[in-house]
């Protein structure tokens, strides 16, 4: 049986999600609104910047899944921080490695994150989004609660090619 650890993502976890990130930019670069060549070219310390930035315990930031002691997953997790919008929050970027997928770790992630929002933040909302193009994705929200609450047309053009960006809510 695997060792499961789920936290928030710190500054001495920049290697590991570094290697992950640009990872899930090469396997699923259509899922993500940034690209493979744009964060390659970064120098390594904006990626500890990035989780420092995100770093606000205990429920906003990078959260990582590691298996075994392999960070195999990752999700962010968002607030607006203005008085009249403090009940909701936003999930960005979840990527499980591919050699981890179909085994429950996305749940295990989104479940994590959302017990919390709730437990600790009084979170009443959680709001995410996916490319039309990624109907894994989108199915796999729905299976968790999430409800399409809207479609931005065109939101994402890349190569030429424009993909539809799926608005979703979770009511906790």
């Amino acid at each position: 049986m695997s060792d499961i650890e789920i936290r928030i993502l710190t500054k001495s976890d920049a290697p590991k999600y570094q290697q992950l990130r640009l990872l899930s930019l090469q396997t699923d670069a259509a899922a993500f609104l940034s690209t493979h060549d744009m964060e390659s070219k970064l120098p390594d310390t904006s990626f500890a910047d990035h989780l420092d930035w995100a770093f606000h315990p205990p429920s906003f930031g990078y959260f990582g899944l590691f298996v075994d002691g392999e960070l195999a997953g990752y999700i962010q997790t968002g607030k607006n921080y203005l008085e009249k919008q403090s009940h909701v929050a936003s999930l960005y970027n979840l990527y499980v490695n591919p050699k981890y997928r179909q085994q429950g770790y996305a749940r295990k992630l989104i479940d994590f994150v959302t017990n919390l929002l709730r437990d600790e933040d009084h979170i009443e909302r959680v709001f995410l989004s996916c490319t039309a193009q990624n109907p894994m994705a989108y199915n796999m929200y729905k299976r968790l609660g999430f409800h399409r609450i809207g479609v931005k047309v065109k939101a994402i053009k890349w190569n030429g090619q424009y993909d539809d960006e799926i608005e979703m809510v979770k009511l906790l």
